[in-house]
């Protein structure tokens, strides 16, 4: 249970990360513009040079962070990947707004109360536009927003004047006020992603569960096709071979007759593991029904596939189940084998069809489908 909680915590911090990076470039402009904004506003108030410089540190760090955020997308790294770019993003958003809190205290003319006042509105202004756009990750948010109030808060207590003190004592509370409001946004957000992440999961859930044999736990018919589908028409249309097997356990009804239906249940899971187990990954393996399973070879000849089908009996032949009160049973079955086929429907019946030469020939057989 930890571990998928570890999972789903995981995967709700790369969903933020992910989010950070793709919606981060009209917060980078605007930061541009309203910088601009406050160099037009302050030209006649505050030291030209300082506004300058401090002007042009602040297009320089929105430049590397377009830089840093261009190449994520063109990257676009997924899972785990996502997480190494955690740290190029808050380092780079800190600086920024290091770069505005103590810029802004850099260029504020100390004798000039409208100067002041208009310094304390941007520092508000950012620390609202901190608590909307880096909702995502809690300490990117309480730091710039931290970065971006406190130390004006500070230089508004100790500049001597009145008004700059109880404009001060408000920022404060606005600053107290930001700090709730982040909480709150956050335990929000972290709602919507986890509520999505586990809707999602039950999606993928509920789609599994269609698709798969809630005995045996292998392919039901409607996953079996699909999967066959594609690769059959690949190896079709690439000219490989492909060959498809079907097998019949010998004598099911015997043993759900002799031992219940719950022995014959464990005696087909058993034998889903073992095929399994003994096929290649690229195979594709179903329960095809009742006690018949279906099997495709992609890149395999029908030889090839005789010897797969013969290899299967005789581990089958060789191994044991226990059952209902500890009786020892191996299973035997019957095998068709075809490669012959323009369609999966046709290659799966002239299999079926060898299958049942062999049921009918005394069970436990190989057989390989002939055309007439």
């Amino acid at each position: 249970m930890s571990k998928m909680m570890e999972s789903k915590q995981t995967h709700i911090h790369i969903e933020k990360i992910k989010l950070l990076y793709m919606h981060s470039l009209i917060p980078i402009v605007l930061s541009a513009v309203a910088g601009l904004f406050l160099v037009a506003a302050l030209w006649k108030l505050a030291d030209r040079q300082h506004l300058l410089i401090w002007f042009g540190i602040t297009l320089l760090l929105a430049l590397v962070r377009i830089v840093i955020i261009s190449k994520f997308k063109q990257t676009h790294p997924q899972g785990h990947d996502v997480l190494q770019w955690e740290k190029p993003y808050s380092i780079s958003l800190l600086l920024v707004f290091l770069s505005w809190s103590a810029g802004l205290i850099w260029i504020m003319p100390r004798d000039n109360l409208t100067a002041i006042f208009i310094l304390n509105t941007f520092s508000l202004g950012l620390a609202g536009a901190a608590i909307s756009w880096y909702s995502p990750l809690r300490y990117l948010q309480i730091a710039s927003v931290s970065l971006a109030l406190v130390p004006m808060i500070i230089v508004l207590l100790t500049l001597g004047y009145e008004q700059t003190f109880w404009v001060g004592i408000a920022a404060c509370c606005m600053y107290v006020s930001c700090i709730i409001t982040s909480i709150l946004l956050q335990k929000t957000f972290n709602g919507n992603l986890e509520l999505a992440y586990d809707l999602e999961q039950a999606k993928m859930s509920a789609e599994d569960m269609a698709r798969t044999d809630a005995l045996t736990g292998l392919n039901n018919r409607r996953a079996f096709f699909d999967k066959a589908r594609l690769l059959f028409d690949y190896c079709k249309s690439n000219q490989q071979p492909v060959s498809a097997l079907m097998l019949d356990v010998d004598h099911f009804k015997s043993i759900n007759d002799s031992y219940g239906h719950a022995s014959g249940d464990m005696a087909l899971s058993c034998l889903a593991e073992l095929l399994k187990n003994n096929l290649r990954e690229s195979d594709v393996l179903c329960r095809f029904g009742g006690e018949e399973f279906a099997v495709l070879l992609p890149n395999t000849v029908v030889a090839e596939a005789e010897d797969v089908a013969n290899y299967l009996k005789r581990t089958m032949m060789n191994s044991t189940i226990v059952i209902a009160q500890e009786n020892l049973l191996s299973l035997t079955a019957s095998f068709g084998v075809s490669d012959i086929g323009d369609t999966l429907e046709d290659l799966l019946s002239h299999a079926d069809k060898a299958m049942y030469i062999a049921k009918n020939n005394g069970r436990n057989h190989v057989v390989r489908y002939q055309p007439d």
